[in-house]
């Protein structure tokens, strides 16, 4: 029995020593971490304002109105832009992409979902780059109101 006693001891013991390593090698290793902060950079401010560009590209939706209700689950969407810029209208089923006419006018056949479709309509003026984008709410039902 005392065999048994002091080997318990010594398993205790040696079970003791290990986690106190443990502990003291996790807390030296934890000092040397060291927090770098950078540093900040002075802002430099321009006495003199420079202005931004005028977007030249301009984009009028003449069809359909915002908010409009149809009954029809394909419309026609028209409209005006600067000359030659590409149009671009994202909906509900996809993306069609067109080109406006000498004048700017653009129409594009667009697909509708039954409900609420939002139109994301997006003329890219192709001298300068400058895009415009307007938004529709286009409502597709057939129930008679």
């Amino acid at each position: 029995m005392k065999k048994e006693v002091l080997l318990a001891i010594g398993v205790g013991f040696g079970l003791g020593l290990l986690i106190t390593f443990g502990i003291w090698t996790a807390n030296k290793s934890l000092k040397k971490v060291a927090v770098v902060m950078p540093t900040p950079t002075p802002l430099v401010v321009s006495a003199t304002p420079v202005p931004s560009p005028v977007p030249s590209s301009t984009l009028t939706i003449t069809a359909p109105e915002d908010e409009s209700l149809v009954a029809t689950n394909t419309i026609n969407v028209t409209g005006k832009a600067q000359p030659k810029s590409i149009i671009s209208i994202t909906f509900e089923e996809g993306e069609m992409l067109t080109e406006a006419d000498a004048s700017g006018n653009f129409t594009i056949g667009v697909d509708l979902i039954g409900g609420y479709n939002t139109l994301f309509v997006t003329a890219i003026d192709p001298v300068t780059g400058v895009e415009s984008t307007k938004t529709l709410i286009v409502t597709y039902s057939t129930a008679k109101i």
